[in-house]
């Protein structure tokens, strides 16, 4: 830690007139307690300095919620057909009243951060996080550890990076959680693939994706329903007109909810195309859905932000989530944070859907390009259902034929899929024989040669990825929460009874070929069942939707 030398003032004793005089003891410093989870991602990196002291820094707490246990039989009932609590989920304020932080614990945690000189303190709506900013050198202080400069040797990638894991007062580590934002390892990526048009067999339209997967038989277009988008870039609101005025959609309301005072719509960046596939793709088939474009900025402390405004708005009923990053470099604290502001969502009613990357089993390859086995996040969170890919196969009147796993080799990409190192096995995963939890849940087309056609930025084209089949597992979602009338929640528990039952083949496509081998690191294979590259398959829409209610 930077050492800043303290000067003690000159104190006039008092005169020795044959009295002794009893001087106070200096009071001993605080314990402190280090946060174990906030141990930095430095993966394959060289430390190259200090950051600059005057280096502005953005962080936020994540606040411990309260009774946890309870909470978690709270989200297994509220799934559970035979509990009485079976869909009976919570406003913000009944979730905030059994098991939220406390007045008392936000206000502890501000004086915290006020007497480090820590400023702009927000804390979000339902009190679950506190977003501050100060210099590297109050931060440093206020945590105990030094930030350093570093150096991904392999991916070439400069950040800065907490040395040591940090540390706080003991009389605030019983309210305190974790802090992210102490370093900026993790980018979230969106997993969106333009494939140029010669290389593509068929692109997916709104016709063929009702046809294909099923939902022109329902009689649902998501009327009713609002669903929420996680994204880090802009889109452009004629982009998306153009695109449901071609194919003739009646469309919903499109509205962007700027986070920690993010809005890239007047200048959209490179991620433009995977904020307008994400819309796109949930018109193709829940037009009527009104949309809610939450937009963060891109760090860890933008995207707690985010999950938790999400959570408290309790405006949104249904997820569609395609950027991430894998575990290890979004780092066990702001993982757990986030996973913690889903559950929230998850108990007032939310399905959470997000993809699984597009690099295999070798999740990091992207970011620290590191060939060693990982899944992406959110997409491992429990409460999320994560979204592998397939290559879809239709006739010639559009109808379902065929998927196998999406691979397209080391420079085309494939599905994401594997076991977490951070978060275990739920209950409803346990047929699966495994003690942390598998990824993905399900899967649908995610292939650039059977792409999505979509138009962004002035012009059409194809697109492949997950970052398609989040959406549209999510407008699948939204046209079940116009059918059931309400919120249903973390779908996972219903899919895996619906796999392990006689109903499987009813409601799922299984997909029995392939697997997700890349950069040289041997991955899982598809088979009869459950896998870890596309989980169930993907959804028959009329045969699933009669299963989840």
């Amino acid at each position: 830690m930077r050492l800043r030398k303290l000067v003690a003032a000159a104190v006039p004793l008092p005169a020795l007139l044959g009295l002794a005089v009893a001087v106070p003891a200096a009071a001993a410093p605080e314990p402190l307690v280090t946060l174990a989870d906030n141990a930095a991602p430095l993966i394959n990196s060289a430390r190259t300095g200090d950051v600059a002291a005057d280096r502005p820094i953005t962080a936020a707490l994540s606040l411990k919620l309260h009774n946890q246990q309870a909470l978690e039989k709270f989200l297994a009932d509220v799934q559970n057909p035979a509990s009485p609590q079976y869909h009976r989920f919570l406003t913000p304020a009944q979730f905030n009243a059994r098991f939220g932080p406390t007045q008392a614990d936000v206000d502890k945690a501000v004086s915290f951060l006020g007497k480090a000189g820590l400023t702009g303190v927000e804390v979000s709506g339902n009190r679950q996080a506190i977003t501050f900013t100060g210099s590297a050198a109050q931060l440093e202080s206020a945590f105990r550890t030094r930030i350093g400069t570093y150096h991904d040797q392999v991916s070439g990638r400069d950040f800065f990076a907490n040395d040591a894991v940090p540390a706080v007062p003991a009389s605030v580590s019983d309210v305190v959680g974790g802090v992210v934002g102490l370093d900026d390892h993790a980018v979230r990526t969106h997993s969106s693939k333009p494939l140029a048009q010669p290389n593509v067999v068929k692109s997916v339209t709104p016709p063929v994706l009702k046809t294909a997967y099923g939902t022109s038989g329902l009689s649902a277009t998501g009327s009713g329903v609002n669903v929420g988008f996680v994204e880090f870039d802009g889109y452009q609101k004629s982009n998306i007109t153009k695109y449901d005025s071609t194919y003739g959609l009646s469309a919903g309301s499109v509205t962007t909810v700027g986070v920690s005072g993010a809005n890239y719509d007047s200048s959209p960046g490179d991620g433009q195309i995977e904020v307008e596939l994400d819309i796109e793709v949930v018109h193709a088939l829940a037009a009527a859905a009104n949309d809610y474009v939450y937009e963060a900025p891109n760090s860890s402390a933008g995207e707690l932000a985010m999950y938790q405004k999400i959570a408290s708005d309790a405006k949104v009923h249904v997820v569609s989530i395609s950027w991430g990053a894998c575990e290890s470099a979004e780092g066990s604290s702001a993982a757990k944070s986030v996973s913690s502001a889903i559950a929230t969502g998850t108990a007032e009613g939310i399905s959470y859907f997000a993809a699984a990357g597009d690099d295999g089993t070798t999740d990091c390859y992207r970011q620290t390009g590191s060939t060693a086995k990982g899944v992406d996040f959110p997409a491992s969170s429990p409460n999320v259902s994560g979204v592998g890919g397939t290559k879809l196969s239709v006739t010639s009147s559009n109808g379902y034929s065929s998927e196998v796993v999406w691979n397209d080799g080391n420079s085309g990409g494939s599905t994401g899929g594997g076991i977490s190192t951070v978060f275990t096995a739920p209950s409803w995963q346990s047929s699966q024989s495994t003690t942390y939890r598998k990824v993905p849940d399900v899967s649908a087309d995610a292939s650039p040669t059977s792409g999505y056609y979509i138009y962004s930025a002035g012009s059409w084209g194809t697109v492949g990825g997950t970052s398609g089949a989040a959406p549209l597992w999510a407008a699948f979602a939204a046209l079940q929460n116009q059918v059931h009338g309400g919120g249903l929640g973390n779908l996972n528990p219903k899919f895996y009874s619906i796999g392990n039952g006689s109903s499987y083949g009813t409601g799922f496509h299984d997909v029995t070929s392939g697997n997700n081998t890349l950069h040289g690191t041997t991955g899982f294979a598809a088979g009869t069942g459950y896998d870890q590259v596309t989980g169930w398959g993907s959804f028959k829409a009329s045969g699933l939707s009669g299963l989840i209610g």
